[in-house]
């Protein structure tokens, strides 16, 4: 099943150096594909989540994806190749994400690197984990998991996901005083 989504492209790295925090998805769902943009589905509520946090200081939709670098985010995820669902994505695949992630990482060397979601953290790292502040580094930046944005994870309500982006902000500006 790996020919999902064969016509679409994969979306492009965000990822300078000098970001305060890079953000790290699973793999681009085909409406994000399809739209070229990073959280395109209007179901998913990663931008309104953004903004309220106040990691961003306004409000920024898909079509603002290329300008999170200007705010010291950047957007990557650890399987470039779109699908319908990460069931989609073989374990191999799955697997080779991780080191190129960590390349990436060591390229940018941000402050902080936050995984949208336990999967995409686990995929990264062979090891579940608990959700918020994790206690070792990878290229120098901390880590941090938050519940996934996206759609399919209903488990946790807006308002939980919006407890972990503030906690996420809050990170993000300790690291940032301290230079």
């Amino acid at each position: 099943m790996k020919s999902a989504a064969p016509d679409l492209k994969p979306l492009p790295d965000y990822v300078v150096t000098g970001l305060d925090v890079v953000l790290v998805g699973t793999n681009p769902g085909t409406i994000s594909a399809e739209r070229g943009h990073y959280y395109a589905n209007p179901l998913n509520p990663f931008w309104r989540l953004l903004s309220e946090s106040g990691l961003v200081p306004e409000p920024l939709g898909p079509e603002d994806d290329a300008r999170a670098n200007d705010f010291g985010i950047g957007l990557t995820d650890i399987v470039k190749r779109p699908t319908r669902g990460i069931d989609q994505l073989p374990p191999q695949e799955r697997r080779a994400g991780g080191p190129v992630l960590l390349q990436k990482l060591e390229a940018c060397r941000p402050r902080v690197v936050c995984f949208n979601g336990k999967e995409v953290y686990r995929w990264f790292s062979g090891r579940t984990v608990d959700l918020g502040a994790q206690p070792e580094r990878a290229a120098g930046a901390l880590l941090f998991v938050m519940p996934s944005t996206s759609p399919r994870n209903a488990r946790w309500s807006y308002d939980e996901k919006l407890t972990f982006f503030r906690e996420l902000k809050q990170l993000v500006d300790e690291k940032r005083a301290l230079g």
